[in-house]
């Protein structure tokens, strides 16, 4: 499934979020070949494949700062990055990317809780990637004539504010009550929004593992 099982990266998780169902067609992507790129910001490539367009994040490698496109002209593969970098590149490929996937991953390597040995690497790969998945639901913005972001906000209540868990319901002929566990209790604002979402909760159900006063759990 992924082609780095070692550690998140922006190509496996693109992989992760689209089997999840984001469509491709909402969530564009490409490659430049033979890129290279001038300590003056000043871009050329032979060859590009997939959608590239200014504003879209450029990958270099995983241990290198993201690039942005600042301008782009298909017609000629050319064009300026930003931030510049601080030493000339030569024919090298870029991964293109939507900005949006980069952050929410960026989020998630971030904030994804990780053992010490005692977690297998691709449990906490998925939880990794679980957790980006329910941040980019957040952050992502669709292209025109898509509406997959905007309706997943909608479905899922990430507009609206979540004070707590409900632990009792009634109208004026049935209630219920449900048992809510201490650590439900002691969840911040952060982790009560990773609730509305299948991914937010994979994610929290790992992370509970750890115990239930951990950093970011309480």
């Amino acid at each position: 499934m992924f082609t780095n099982p070692t550690e998140p990266n922006p190509a496996d998780f693109l992989t992760f979020v689209t089997n999840q169902g984001v469509p491709s067609s909402d969530f564009p992507s490409g490659v430049l070949s033979g890129a290279s790129i001038s300590t003056a910001g000043a871009l050329t490539a032979t060859a590009a494949t997939g959608t590239v367009a200014t504003g879209m994040a450029l990958v270099i490698s995983t241990n290198q700062p993201y690039l942005y496109l600042t301008a782009w002209d298909a017609s000629t593969l050319s064009g300026t990055v930003s931030p510049i970098p601080s030493t000339t590149l030569s024919d090298v490929n870029l991964s293109v990317y939507t900005p949006s996937l980069l952050w929410a991953l960026q989020y998630a390597v971030d904030h994804c809780l990780k053992g010490s040995g005692f977690i297998p690497v691709s449990t906490y790969l998925l939880a990794a990637y679980n957790l980006g998945m329910h941040q980019l639901l957040k952050i992502a913005t669709d292209v025109p004539g898509q509406t997959f972001f905007s309706s997943a906000r909608t479905q899922y209540g990430l507009l609206s504010f979540t004070g707590g868990v409900v632990s009792q319901a009634s109208d004026q002929n049935t209630s219920s009550s449900v048992a809510v566990p201490d650590l439900l209790k002691n969840l911040n604002l952060s982790n009560l929004d990773l609730l509305k979402t299948p991914w937010g909760r994979e994610y929290l159900g790992y992370a509970m593992n750890f115990g239930p006063y951990v950093v970011g759990m309480s």
